[in-house]
């Protein structure tokens, strides 16, 4: 904004300078030319005098002296009845003349070097571009105390713009003298006013949700050890046991969003994304899930797939993936781990047909659906939270929804 303000307000500084020095010098440079013509005349007209009292006289004009009336490389030409003499040399170029006034029978004309007319003329040119420059440098200037002025309270509510939501968040003006900022610095403390009461209400909320879902799961937990404990069959205490674990997996999963949410989620350690593919997609009950749905579902999973990811995250994105499959996908699902360029890349395919490219960018925007529109954009965040991605392949003939996960690097 510096920058702009001082090259703005010097081009038009610049610009007034040359609009009226310009014209000025040339006005000069006339009034110069002339004062020097008329200089010419008036020794013009002051020999013809001399001339004119020494013919009154009776005295010859020849003898007449008027040498002192020349300027230098200057000539004169007397002319009367009789008599027409030259004083001096007549510059053979550029030469400029003037001639006497109403001088009767005498008439003298002035010779002199075009030069004499140029006294005084670089002086002027000179004088007008200093006072030029001058001008143009006192308005910059002038153009980098306001530029400074302005740009300081931009510059100093731009850097509380960025703290706008957190603690030390300073809402005191930055520019008294400066009304619009005033109203902009106003409007910024109502918005971290809102901010704030948002970002409370929200960790509050999430707060309360935890504690208060886990009082219930916890209860739920105890019913089902009872149950497996009074359970005479093995297909019973199998049951549920499987439902245990699904109440274990349900309050791991409150706990790592809580996490998240909260932004307290540091680089995880490396996880093994293939062996963690295959062991959720038979502990989380996915195979039995889409055998009652009569959809094949296959792995194909690398090993050693190492990648900075909290498990949970896998864990969540796999079941939104493969949700999402389950009840919008066609025909067999295949969930595959791979790596390459940098990346454990997660993907879950099937033979639905590929969503239109207008709706596939809007598949991850929260409320975009045809179920609740949130579980692609959690999937989604969570990949981005660890580093990554995830995307719909419009390059693959199936379905494929593909998670990128950052990659450990060799050696590391």
């Amino acid at each position: 904004m510096r920058r702009r303000i001082l090259l703005s307000t010097s081009l038009i500084a610049l610009a007034a300078v040359v609009l009226l020095g310009v014209p000025l010098a040339l006005v000069g440079t006339a009034l110069l030319h002339q004062r020097a013509d008329m200089g010419l005349e008036r020794r013009a007209d002051a020999a013809a005098i001399r001339f004119v009292r020494a013919e009154a006289n009776g005295l010859p004009l020849r003898g007449v002296d008027v040498r002192d009336l020349l300027p230098a490389g200057s000539a004169l030409r007397v002319q009367a009845p009789g008599v027409d003499e030259t004083i001096g040399t007549v510059p053979e170029r550029g030469a400029v003349s003037e001639v006497s006034g109403d001088g009767g029978p005498v008439k003298v004309t002035i010779f002199a070097p075009g030069s004499a007319r140029a006294d005084d003329v670089g002086t002027l040119w000179f004088v007008v571009f200093v006072a030029g420059l001058a001008a143009v440098a006192a308005a910059a200037a002038l153009a980098l105390l306001q530029a400074r002025r302005l740009a300081a309270p931009l510059e100093q509510l731009a850097r509380r713009v960025e703290r706008v939501g957190q603690p030390d968040y300073d809402g005191g003006p930055v520019a008294v003298h400066l009304p619009e900022i005033d109203q902009v610095q106003r409007a910024l403390n109502e918005a971290d006013h809102r901010i704030s009461d948002l970002v409370v209400r929200e960790r509050q909320f999430t707060a309360n949700a935890s504690h208060q879902m886990r009082s219930p799961l916890t209860a739920l937990r105890m019913r089902l050890e009872e149950l497996q404990a009074l359970a005479e069959t093995p297909d019973a205490i199998a049951e549920a046991e499987a439902a245990m674990t699904q109440v274990d997996r349900m309050v791991t999963t409150i706990e790592h969003l809580e996490v998240v949410a909260r932004h307290r989620d540091d680089q995880p350690p490396p996880c093994d994304v293939g062996h963690l593919v295959v062991e959720h997609v038979a502990a989380g009950g996915w195979t039995a899930g889409y055998e009652r749905g009569q959809r094949p579902l296959s792995i194909v999973s690398q090993t050693g797939l190492r990648a900075h990811v909290d498990p949970e995250s896998v864990r969540q994105i796999l079941d939104v993936l493969l949700d999402n499959a389950l009840c919008h996908g066609e025909g067999s699902t295949t969930v595959m781990a791979s790596n390459g360029d940098g990346w454990v890349r997660l993907a879950v395919t099937d033979d639905g047909a590929q969503p239109a490219s207008d709706r596939a960018r809007q598949l991850f925007i929260r409320g975009v659906g045809d179920g609740s529109g949130i579980g692609l954009a959690v999937a989604r965040d969570l990949a981005l939270r660890a580093g990554g991605d995830l995307r719909l392949d419009t390059t693959h003939p199936r379905t494929t929804f593909e998670a990128l996960l950052p990659a450990v690097r060799p050696g590391a």
